[in-house]
């Protein structure tokens, strides 16, 4: 890509800021209003637990996600070689409820860091509470700037979250979706958010009340999936196909809080889930024996054409990623058959959980040929083995 096209693309992505700052005169000292500073969702972390992730967050701050929030003509300034030294004795300036940002020259190939390499390595820095609580911020400023991932992308920051023990902060960037961009609009970052909540509750040996407080968790993604911040959005020629269900009344979505609930009755006796857990695991039931028909493997629900597209369903594909996502829907099946009170509906659940059990055998045989001590093979013993091991993607 050339200087100019690159430059252009930059600009052409921050177009959304320019109601935000083309009312600001076109002074060298520019002033924003607090009403712009909230609008434009200007990032601000707190302290982590290492230099070296605060140095990464104020790298990608400075770097990329103030720039966005320059008008055009100062923008286009900034990368341009024509006023790198003018811009070291003379920045543009700019003062934001106060605080005074200074920008010099930036050239566009070395300077500024790849924003999902950015992301990616401060996610994966991210340890503690104190890191975890700058993840919302983070997203929320590379969203203003304009800055959008793949769904591959989001499902990743879910698993690296989610295995560090912090999937609540990335429910709760799903909750602010209009701000943080991190939309449940793919089935893959559904799953994983889905899987984390399910072995939140598997982590702490199903605790009582951290079992119905994930319970409650898997209530809240199967609400925020039916919302029009988290629908998929189509292309023109990507029709809904015939007998596709959306996210929300797909069986492997629903199975996750059959599982919790049928945790919550049969460890429990129902009493930690407010009362109600034997109800809400009767109508996941009934609502995944319906969805699911009986002798369909899992992953023939859904229209086979899903299964081929890299951002709708391939994922499952992977052996060792449906062995992870699979393993708890499969212990839940397990749960839920013995202790629903219906004995017809108790056949129905055995009979899905029979046609899953042979899908998770056929992908554990082939993820632990690839690597013994993947992270499907790990999860599948830890539910069903009791074993702790450590996750080798």
């Amino acid at each position: 890509m050339s200087r100019k096209s690159a430059l252009g693309a930059l600009c052409a992505s921050n177009a959304a800021f320019e109601s935000a700052t083309r009312r600001i005169a076109g002074s060298t000292q520019r002033t924003f209003s607090s009403s712009a500073q909230r609008n434009a969702s200007i990032a601000h972390f707190t302290p982590a637990s290492s230099p070296e992730i605060d140095e990464l967050l104020s790298t990608i701050r400075h770097k990329i996600i103030l720039p966005s929030y320059l008008p055009t003509d100062q923008r286009k300034k900034i990368f341009s070689p024509r006023h790198e030294k003018k811009l070291q004795s003379d920045p543009i300036t700019i003062e934001i409820d106060g605080e005074v940002l200074k920008f010099r020259h930036q050239n566009l190939f070395t300077d500024v860091p790849s924003a999902r390499r950015s992301v990616a390595e401060a996610v994966e820095r991210f340890a503690t509470p104190a890191d975890f609580a700058n993840l919302r911020p983070l997203l929320e400023g590379l969203a203003g700037a304009g800055r959008r991932f793949p769904p591959g992308f989001y499902a990743k920051i879910a698993r690296v979250a989610g295995a560090k023990g912090h999937v609540y902060e990335v429910l709760e960037c799903a909750r602010g979706a209009a701000r943080t961009g991190y939309r449940l609009d793919s089935s893959e970052k559904a799953a994983e958010l889905l899987h984390f909540i399910q072995m939140k509750a598997a982590n702490s040996a199903w605790d009582g009340p951290q079992t119905a407080q994930a319970l409650r968790w898997a209530e809240m993604v199967l609400e925020l999936l039916q919302e029009e911040a988290h629908q998929p959005r189509r292309r023109k020629d990507d029709p809904v196909l015939a007998g596709e269900l959306p996210l929300h009344r797909d069986p492997a979505a629903l199975l996750a809080p059959l599982h919790l609930a049928a945790v919550l009755v049969a460890k429990h006796g129902a009493e930690e889930g407010g009362g109600d857990a034997a109800d809400r695991l009767a109508k996941y039931a009934r609502d995944v024996v319906r969805l699911w028909p009986e002798g369909k493997k899992l992953t023939e629900v859904q229209p086979e054409a899903l299964y081929a597209d890299r951002d709708k369903l391939r994922y499952l594909r992977d052996p060792s990623k449906f062995l992870a996502l699979a393993s708890p829907l499969l212990y839940g099946l397990e749960t839920a058959a013995g202790a629903v009170a219906d004995p017809e509906l108790t056949a129905q659940l055995r009979s899905r959980r029979d046609v899953l059990a042979a899908e998770v055998r056929e992908a554990r045989t082939a993820a632990i040929q690839k690597n013994p001590k993947c992270r499907g093979e790990v999860v599948y013993r830890k539910l069903f083995e009791n074993a702790d091991e450590a996750v080798e993607e």
